[in-house]
């Protein structure tokens, strides 16, 4: 059985934290590269939750 809607969005911003908390270790290591590539997975993840809103942190 599939996910419920309400399950799948949860599951997505559990995704977005996650990517929030790695993205500022990279930013503590400096890793350039890393952090564009969070970025650009945390600009589809908003695409995906649209018209949720999540928090604004630091991308």
């Amino acid at each position: 059985m599939g996910d419920t809607d309400k399950q799948y969005n949860g599951q997505l911003i559990e995704e977005y934290q996650r990517l929030i908390r790695i993205r500022r270790t990279a930013l503590k290591e400096n890793a350039v590269e890393t952090v564009k590539d969070i970025d650009e997975e945390i600009r589809f993840l908003r695409l995906k939750l649209q018209p949720l809103e999540l928090p604004k942190d630091d991308v």
